[in-house]
Order: structure tokens, then sequence, then C-alpha cells
């Protein structure tokens, strides 16, 4: 029994099951450590500073752009933007709990010889200076990778991942590390290694998860850039929460299988659906940090090389763009709130004044998405346990259950763990896709919301949440997050403003497989038409 444990763990880690499937740590609990690492470093981060350190905000909200162009014109240094950025996560962070592990020092010298570097002249990296922040998951070498669990709570990366190593490459500043759920597993940031993290925009409400640290950071004006990842919708979700840009990638074109969780690479043979991506208060900054991540070094196991065209150039008139809010399906219609409904219009107008062509249209396959979905997670999370072990992973997933029978793939699938479902998942999966490659061959891009609504209230994992005097079960407020993994599309999430509560609402542009070039162009076309990122009011 505890090598079948053992093995769940590491395939567990690997996946970073992020969102659905509910923390089996209660049974697989190992408590290999009497304190969490964090201990080693000291925990003013999470409290009110002694004394506030003095900052003149001559570069927080800058984009990553800016401050990439301030360094290297030496109009700044980068010493004096990494400076001026961890005095403001020293004097704020205890607010949001965004930043769990800060590379002070090490920051400090990586500026100082990017300030070298620039005095050398000769040809410089895209973000030579910036200062970024990774989610915990990711290896920076001498950082915890917790996973926001007691059971990780010795873990030192011992290298830096591929992911980091390529933002280092291109010259960026890791100035720490970001809060997350206990093993990726929720929507929102709680666990048992670091404390709860707060939305900027209300600090009762949550910022989203998994990648909610990274979104509640970015939002703060803790750093100009985030990388998080998304199984399903841990990158679009918070970025939605916090008035963010988000960037799910194509699957399979990041290497997300070495440097990530608690080892080097995994030993298991089912690989799908999850991904990374960067988060952004821009556009263009979202732009830059994909043309960065996208040169990762590739796992040859998994990856195949992709030749990326070049962006069309085409004008918002010269696209076809399908939408919907309330997704009508063959047994129901899948709802979203007002608030995202009225944001949504207000963009498909404006879209259509500039003669874009616009069909308010959904395909039929949103429970086919959701049913594959489910099925491809249980048979992830069930590779090689006993069926014991799949026995109790289905008695933790009721508390997800609001007794519709949508996680019924889930429990029937778990305890069918033979290589032939898998294969037969992976038959019917690609029909699935199949049907989405012929729904883009008639239009550019499809519009969605992500969540019912905006962030809501802190609360324990499985609660109804009530909002616009509404009452939605947990699982169905993130209607359209988790559906777009299997079909292992790209989706942009667009910052549409705030609600009357002074709530961030988003919606997310989905294009076909490898379109992250086009996808980003129009991103920036939509630019003008949106109220994008919104400064939250930090005095909360």
């Amino acid at each position: 029994m505890k090598s079948q444990i053992r093995k769940y763990r590491r395939i567990l880690y690997f996946f970073l099951l992020p969102v659905i499937l509910v923390s089996v740590y209660f049974f697989i609990h190992l408590n290999i450590g009497s304190k969490p690492v964090i201990k080693s470093q000291k925990l003013d981060l999470f409290l009110p500073p002694p004394n506030r350190v003095p900052v003149n905000n001559k570069f927080i909200y800058k984009s990553a752009g800016e401050l990439a162009n301030l360094v290297k014109s030496r109009k700044a240094t980068s010493v004096e933007i990494v400076q001026e950025f961890i005095s403001n996560i020293k004097n704020n962070n205890y607010k949001y709990n965004a930043i769990v592990w800060l590379r002070e020092n090490e920051a400090l010298d990586e500026a100082k010889k990017a300030d070298e570097a620039v005095a050398k002249g000769g040809d410089l990296p895209p973000l030579l200076g910036v200062p970024i922040t990774v989610k915990e998951e990711f290896w920076v070498k001498g950082s915890p990778v917790t996973l926001n669990s007691k059971m990780n709570d010795k873990f030192i990366a011992p290298v830096d991942g591929p992911i980091v190593q390529q933002l280092k490459k291109a010259g960026a500043i890791i100035l720490g590390k970001t809060n997350l759920p206990t093993l990726l597993l929720d929507f929102q940031v709680q666990g048992e290694v670091y404390p709860v993290g707060s939305n900027p925009y209300d600090t009762t409400k949550t910022p989203g998860g998994s990648t909610g640290g990274g979104a509640s950071a970015l939002a703060a004006g803790f750093t100009s850039l985030e990388f998080g990842s998304d199984l399903g919708g841990s990158i679009r979700v918070p970025a939605s929460f916090c008035g963010l840009y988000g960037l799910k990638t194509t699957f399979g074109t990041i290497n997300v299988t070495e440097g990530d969780g608690t080892e080097a690479v995994s030993t298991h043979k089912r690989f799908a659906l999850n991904t990374a991506g960067p988060l952004a208060r821009t556009p263009e900054d979202l732009e830059v940090a994909w043309n960065v991540l996208k040169e990762t070094r590739p796992d040859n196991r998994f990856q195949q090389p992709v030749i990326w065209k070049q962006p069309s150039g085409r004008k918002i008139s010269k696209y076809k763009i399908a939408w919907t809010d309330d997704w009508k399906t063959s047994s129901g219609t899948i709802k979203v709130g007002s608030d995202v409904k009225v944001k949504m219009s207000r963009l498909i107008d404006s879209v259509k004044k500039y003669g874009a062509g616009i069909k308010k249209y959904a395909p039929d396959t949103y429970e086919e998405m959701m049913n594959s979905y489910l099925t491809c997670l249980a048979l992830i999370a069930g590779e090689g346990k006993s069926p014991e072990i799949r026995q109790m992973i289905n008695k933790d997933m009721h508390i997800w259950d609001d007794d519709s029978g949508i996680l019924n793939p889930f429990y029937t699938t778990m305890m069918n763990q033979n290589d032939s479902t898998w294969i037969q998942w992976q038959q019917q999966n690609n029909k699935l896709k199949r049907k989405w490659d012929s729904f883009f061959s008639h239009f550019d891009f499809f519009i969605c919301p992500i969540t019912y609504g905006a962030a809501f209230n802190k609360c324990p994992k499985g609660s109804a949440i009530t909002i616009e005097g509404i009452t939605v079960s947990y699982f169905r407020y993130f209607p359209y997050a988790t559906i777009l993994n299997p079909i292992e599309c790209p989706a942009i999430t667009i910052p549409l403003g705030l609600n009357d509560k002074g709530l961030p609402i988003a919606i997310q542009v989905i294009g076909p497989k490898f379109s992250e070039p086009e996808l980003l162009h129009f991103a920036k076309l939509l630019k003008p038409l949106v109220p994008g990122f919104l400064k939250p009011d930090l005095l909360h």
C-alpha cells in the first residue's frame, strides 16, 4: 500500500491537478518535517513590517517592456528597479500573501550583472534587468517547492528548471515565487505552508487558483510578469479575478514535464491537459513573455518542434468570430451571471462596429468536452493505483459534487484504469478535437466567459457561492475553464473592467491550435476597445 501511495504522489505532482480533483492529501499525508522549509526565510513577508521602506513608485506598474527599455537605454538601472519592487513587496505583501519566497540578495546580484551587461553593449536579451515572479511549483535553484503541503516541506529545487533557465537566459530577474493552493487543487489560494492568499481589489475575496498568488502579485504591483500553469483554468481564472491578461498556451508547446513539482521528471505514461503560460498587465507584455517562453528547451519525450506562423496583421474587420455567454446545449443551458453578460455584450458590440463578422454560436460539444476532461483527469490520477486507493479518490471527489451527476464520468473512469480505457479516451478525444478543427475552419476565434462572475468571498473548498443574488455550486462557478483543456487550444484572457463592486470581469478568446501569434495580435487590436487592467485601490 505504501508503494502505491508513493507512486500516486509522484503522478499527482507531475500533472499538477489544479482545480477539479479534490485533495487526496488527507489520505496520503506524510508528516516528514516538523517545520515547513519556509521557516528558513524570515516570516516578515506575511507580517506588517516594523518599519516601512521608502518607495518612490517610479517603476511600480510600469510594463515589462517599459522597464526593459529603461534599463537598456541607461535611463534607469536594473538594481534600482529591482530594489523598488523588493521594497514594495516588503511593505505590502502581508496584505495579500502573494509572494511566498523572496530572492532579495540573488535578485540584486543578478540585477547588478544586468547593468554590467548594458555597460558592455552588444545584443541584449528582451527582458534584461526586468523583475518577474514564477509560481511556486517551478524549480528555482535553492528555493522551496512545497506545493503548499507539509509533506513536501523539505524539498529544495537543486537546479533551475527549463522554464526558469529560459527566463534567466532572456535576462529576467526572478524576484521570488508566488502562492498557490495545496497540491494546486483549488480555485482559491489556501494550504498548509503559506497563509491564505487575498485579492488586491478586495481582500475578502479570493484571487483565484491555482496561479492565484501570481495574479495577486501582478495586480498589486509586486512584479511585472508572472509565469504559471493551466490544467483546468489555473491561469485564466486568476487572470479573470485580478483583471489581467493571461495566456493558456497550446498543449504540448511548453516543457511542463521537467523542473516542475517535486521530481525532475515523471515516470508516468499518460500525459495530457497541462500547459504553462504567462500573465501580464498589457497584451504587449504578454506577447514578449510568450516569445521568451516558447523557446524553452523541449522535453523530446513528449514535445514535437513547432514552426510558428507570423501573425496576419489583419484589422478587426477581417476576422470572423463566434461567441456565446449562456452556452446552449442539447441538455440545457450553461448560464453565467449578468456582470459577465453586460461586459461581454459591450465588447461584442464594439467589435461589430469595427466590421468584424460576428455570430452568436457555440458548437453543441459542451457535455462532450466536460466528460472528456473528467475522464482524462481520472485516468491521470488513477494510473497505477490499487482499487482501494481509487475508491478513496472517488470518495474525496464528492466535496465538489452538486448531486447533478456531472462528475459521474470521473467516478466511473477512476474504477476502470486499464490501458485500453486510456486508448479509448484518446480516440474519443481525437474526434472531439476534429470537431473543433472543423469549427475553426469557419471562424477565426471563439469568445466566451471563463467564470460565472467576479471573484467570490474566500470560503471552504466546495462551498456553494452566492453572487448577484443567485447561489451557484462551487464546481459550476467555473463553467468554461476546464472544458477547453481537452481540445488543446490556446486562449487569451481579456480584462473588461470592473463591476459595480469594483471587482474585475474578464472573458477568453480561443483560437485553433498553434494560433498564439494571431491571438496575441488580436488582443492588441482589442486593447483600445476594452478597459484592460485597472490598478486596484490598495488601501484595504
